[in-house]
């Protein structure tokens, strides 16, 4: 118990700290407003759409994966879910399931155009972001999606149906990741390939399994996104990159401290973080292009972290040895 406690208080310190320290400058700059009534909504839209983008390049990107992709998937998911959703008058439920099963079904292509071509990732990836790209332009005479209007639609941006998303996607994902096979077979993958190849298991069908997925939550992305704004418009150019830019930070968080929890619960744990920070920045007046230059700051300290934390744990280890070594001198000298 005393453990359990222990990885509790360790995963959740880092959005804690971030969120007294937001609320206490805001309070004392004359913004009161943060953290309370109308923008933990927001918070928690930003948390979940953000936080889902970065399950889907974390499941990838960890076994040395960069899907460019991603900005290019989520959009033609939901310009081809949504528009496919409203034709047929399917509602809520309707526009969630399409767009989660369309968004795995582009991910399955891109699994299996990966491994069939035997490409590195980064090439095939830009390859298929301009193949989807093109696709979500033709699509409704590049009109895109629009479902503004439709409240009865658009519910996933809001209490309690994002909360429900999130957490039925984080007991799913939890379980994929450390209570199957598939999980098993993916961190022996990510921690050495060449070995886990040798000892017969098959690199090509999970990542296949790993495009299907993060494809899933890229749909699902993408109905927390269209629940918020209520239109998605089609990108040319590679623009649809900027869609995956958030992702960054949680996932790097939540490789910090997932030593102290699931890898899953620790990328969400960065997307709150992360949710904090844009808000609390908002507040106090930053402009976009401010608060652009600074989430890029605070991305490289944990970059620079995560390189170096192993070097915080050696000297750790020293330590104590050469405790050990003295008190064992003294002893003898005693």
């Amino acid at each position: 118990m005393k453990k359990i406690g222990k990885n509790i208080g360790m995963s959740l310190v880092i959005p804690a700290v971030v969120y007294l320290f937001f609320f206490i400058l805001c309070n004392a700059t004359g913004h009161p407003g943060f953290g309370v009534g109308s923008d933990l909504q927001t918070i928690l839209y930003t948390s979940v759409y953000s936080g889902l983008i970065a399950l889907a390049m974390a499941i990838n990107l960890t076994s040395g994966r960069f899907d460019f992709s991603i900005g290019a998937t989520l959009v033609l998911s939901i310009i081809l879910g949504g528009n496919i959703a409203k034709d047929n008058g399917w509602g809520a439920a309707g526009l969630l399931i399409i767009t989660m099963v369309i968004g795995a079904v582009i991910g399955l292509v891109s699994g299996l155009v990966y491994t069939l071509l035997g490409l590195p990732p980064m090439v095939v990836s830009l390859g298929l972001a301009m193949i989807y790209e093109a696709i979500g332009f033709i699509y409704n005479k590049a009109k895109g999606v629009k479902l503004m209007g439709k409240n009865d639609m658009l519910i996933f941006a809001r209490l309690p149906w994002a909360l429900i998303v999130i957490v039925a996607v984080l007991v799913v994902m939890v379980i994929l990741w450390d209570f199957t096979k598939f999980g098993y077979e993916r961190k022996a993958l990510a921690s050495g390939q060449k070995i886990a190849t040798d000892v017969g298991i098959n690199e090509k069908k999970n990542a296949v399994i790993c495009y299907v997925i993060a494809g899933g939550l890229l749909g699902l992305a993408a109905v927390v996104y269209i629940s918020k704004y209520g239109t998605v418009s089609p990108e040319t150019g590679l623009s649809s990159s900027s869609y995956f830019m958030t992702a960054f930070l949680p996932m790097f968080i939540g490789g910090a401290i997932a030593k102290y929890s699931s890898h899953p619960v620790g990328v969400f744990i960065g997307a709150v973080t992360q949710a904090f920070i844009t808000s609390g920045f908002s507040w106090l007046g930053f402009s976009s292009s401010m608060m652009t230059v600074l989430n890029g700051v605070i991305v490289m300290a944990f970059l620079i972290y995560t390189s170096n934390s192993h070097l915080l744990v050696e000297q750790k280890l020293f330590h104590e040895k050469l405790e050990k070594a003295k008190a064992a001198r003294a002893a003898r000298s005693a």
